[in-house]
């Protein structure tokens, strides 16, 4: 009888061992390299010069959206015909969205746009206006 107890004993200790060496291997592909767990996936990247238009209630305005920096340092000013050009602050960048911070006249208003490749929407928020926005990047 004890021998029968040591030796399920054993093999659940064989069991386990062979299960946690089980989960610790890597895939393997067909070809018998290592396969990757998942395609790393490239963050965006908003650098360039994007030229824009806000419908303001009267009339669009446009201009150009600069943006530079690195990731986690991002910055960006606007360039506009009516105001010169504004910098954004407060910049924040997390996937393809970006928001910021721009002083239009001793007017705080935000700034939200959403980036898909090579052209962009958002919103400026200016008081309680929302005035839509879009753009497309013209060079990197």
């Amino acid at each position: 009888m004890k021998n029968t107890n040591l030796i399920k004993s054993g093999l659940a200790l064989v069991v386990m061992l062979l299960f946690v060496a089980g989960c610790a291997v890597t895939n393997t592909a067909a070809d018998g390299k290592a396969g990757k767990k998942g395609k790393k996936i490239e963050a965006y990247d908003p650098t360039g010069t994007w030229e824009y238009t806000v419908e303001a209630p009267d009339g669009a305005t446009g201009g150009k959206l600069v943006i530079g920096g690195d990731p986690g340092t991002y910055t960006a000013q606007l360039e506009t015909d009516q105001f010169g050009t504004i910098e954004l602050t407060e910049v924040d960048f997390q996937g393809t969205a970006m928001t910021g911070n721009i002083d239009v006249m001793g007017n705080t208003a935000s700034v939200e746009c959403d980036f898909d490749g090579d052209t962009f929407t958002g919103v400026v928020y200016v008081g309680e206006d929302a005035l839509p926005m879009e753009g497309i990047r013209v060079s990197k």
